[in-house]
């Protein structure tokens, strides 16, 4: 019988359906025979059984490649191949679970010759499925097609075994190329297999399991590190060796701003009501120069009579002295008048040390750094209260916000490298000038350390004020390993206790 020969032959498009083919097997001979000269000549160079044969086997390769789904694919594996196989019942089973390719994975059956649905509660089904997992244990012996008799395999407790009227099977795992056994086809029937019929299930089985690639996706191979657990736990320990040796500095960011250095800060002197801003925002001041204008209504009053009250004192002065030189009593009440003089003259010297704090001027000369000036008129103000900073733009300084789950051991003289927003290539080299003692809570409710740094370089250029950018703090070296597991180590301990 020259079987290999057709099985060889390029598949053509033929019709499907194994009622049709039993019935018009000269009308597919001649499908065929289009199809290609490949197949036409496998064909006509068969005889017999083999012609047969080869035609079967051309038509079931053309058919599977129709098929669009798995669903589809199994139930023509069930039933179709009984043209080339006479087996008695066909099952198409599938690996199940999360590890398909192992040997003791759960196996279910998806499709039964003769059947449009599977009963998965039929005893017949749950024994067969017994037998191929019995099989499966076998591993990588079971790829190639296996034929045995019952009760090999099966459970000889099981009533099914004792009934069971087709006792010659044949296992037919479905794995194309180097893929791992994904499904399997079981026959079964009452006489033995031939090695015919081993080739045919071969071949049948490459084909399917060729479909069924196509359809699921040829699933990749598993990366070397799985292949090989073993050197990847010691190139796991060598690496957190290595890393254990190389010592590094211990590093965190926060966010940093331009501030000036010892600023004069502009305060109400008096418990008052802000008149007017007498300067714009930025704008370059003077020593002396008039900043802030209170409402001085009330200051301006109590000096006018503070001036009249000196008017009045001494002008009974005048009087007494006027009279003293013939009245012994007014030279008495002349130390009085002169008394009452003086005490008027001081009040007077408070009211116009108090009209003149109206006006707020500034100490030194600077800029004028502050918002808004709107928000500031008609606002009261309370004594010692800020209103703007007079700060000298050539003196300036680094604020960084350490956050306190970031702190490292932050040490006067410590490396810092800030990069401002504004110019995020340019880094500024910096040291620790001072760090607080106590963390506070920001704007964001976040606890931080507040460090002020400044130039590394005295000659380095001033950075404009209110620049804003990010720092990079350096503390004591560390090694690598720590470096890198520092807040993992952290967040272990604080959720473990340990």
């Amino acid at each position: 019988m020259r079987i290999s020969e057709a099985a060889t032959a390029e598949p053509a498009t033929v019709p499907t359906g194994r009622q049709e083919h039993r019935s018009r097997t000269a009308s597919n001979a001649r499908d065929v025979d289009s199809g290609g000269s490949a197949a036409r000549g496998a064909v006509e160079g068969a005889q017999g059984e083999g012609n047969n044969a080869g035609i079967q086997l051309i038509r079931i390769e053309g058919e599977v490649r129709r098929c669009k789904t798995r669903e589809m694919l199994w139930q023509h594996l069930a039933n179709e191949p009984v043209a080339l196989l006479p087996f008695g019942q066909a099952l198409v089973l599938e690996a199940q679970g999360s590890d398909k390719v192992a040997p003791r994975a759960h196996w279910t059956t998806v499709a039964v010759s003769g059947m449009t649905r599977v009963n998965r509660d039929a005893p017949m089904i749950r024994w067969y499925e017994n037998i191929v997992r019995s099989l499966r244990r076998e591993g990588d012996a079971t790829r190639g097609v296996r034929a045995f008799e019952l009760p090999e395999h099966a459970d000889p407790a099981d009533p099914c075994t004792a009934d069971a009227a087709l006792r010659h099977l044949l296992w037919v795992p479905l794995a194309d190329l180097d893929q791992p056994v994904r499904a399997g086809w079981l026959l079964a029937r009452s006489a033995p297999w031939e090695d015919a019929h081993h080739k045919l299930a071969a071949r049948l089985a490459g084909a399917y399991a060729h479909a069924e690639s196509a359809l699921a996706g040829r699933a990749r191979p598993a990366p070397a590190w799985r292949r090989h657990p073993s050197r990847l736990a010691l190139a796991a320990i060598a690496i957190a060796a290595l890393l254990a040796f190389v010592r590094v500095p211990l590093t965190t960011l926060a966010p940093v701003e331009v501030t000036p250095q010892e600023p004069f800060v502009v305060a109400a002197p008096v418990a008052a009501v802000v008149e007017r801003i007498l300067v714009a925002p930025g704008a370059q001041v003077a020593q002396g120069a008039a900043l802030v204008q209170l409402v001085d209504t009330t200051l301006r009053s109590d000096f006018e009579v503070a001036d009249q009250k000196v008017e009045v004192a001494r002008a009974k002065t005048l009087r007494l002295q006027q009279a003293s030189v013939e009245d012994a009593t007014a030279k008495r009440d002349l130390a009085v008048a002169q008394t009452e003089e003086s005490v008027a003259m001081a009040e007077r010297d408070y009211a116009r040390a108090m009209l003149d704090k109206s006006v707020i001027r500034a100490r030194q000369s600077g800029v004028a750094l502050f918002g808004d000036p709107r928000d500031w008129i008609g606002r009261p103000v309370a004594v010692g209260e800020a209103i703007m900073r007079v700060a000298d733009p050539n003196r300036v300084e680094f604020q960084i916000k350490v956050p306190v789950a970031d702190a490292v051991n932050l040490q006067e003289g410590a490396r810092v490298k800030v990069f401002l927003d504004a110019a995020p290539l340019e880094p500024i080299e910096a040291h620790i000038l001072r760090a607080a003692y106590k963390a506070e809570a920001d704007a964001a409710g976040v606890a931080a350390f507040t460090v002020t740094a400044r130039f590394a370089d005295p000659n380095a250029r001033p950075e404009r004020l209110g620049l804003r950018g990010t720092a990079r703090v350096y503390g004591e070296p560390v090694s690598l390993f720590y470096y890198l597991l520092r807040r993992p180590i952290t967040a272990v301990r604080q959720w473990t206790g340990v």
